[in-house]
């Protein structure tokens, strides 16, 4: 490639660069088709979820107070029945 004119390789690097953006354009547009009728699945699967605003607003309101109950009196609360005492190197 390198004993070529360099016409011939500016031809090579712009038929590579092409074929690359050509791809990746491909796969860009098929996202397009694929990802429309997804996310309307999608938003309308959560929406059914979540309720009214007043039950969702209810449950995070109820969740943070437990994640904040958790936080300060919670079961990862680590406690040590029994300290065992080794010697050590000096």
């Amino acid at each position: 490639m390198r004993a070529k004119p360099e016409h011939i390789r500016k031809r090579y690097a712009f038929l590579g660069s092409f074929g690359i953006t050509a791809i990746i354009f491909t796969f860009w547009l098929g996202s397009f088709s694929s990802f429309g009728f997804a996310s309307q699945n999608a938003v309308a699967i959560a929406v059914n979820k979540a309720g009214t605003p007043t039950q969702s607003l209810v449950a995070s309101v109820g969740s943070l107070f437990n994640d904040v109950k958790e936080l300060i009196f919670g079961a990862k609360k680590i406690t040590y029945s029994s300290v065992e005492v080794l010697p050590g190197n000096k």
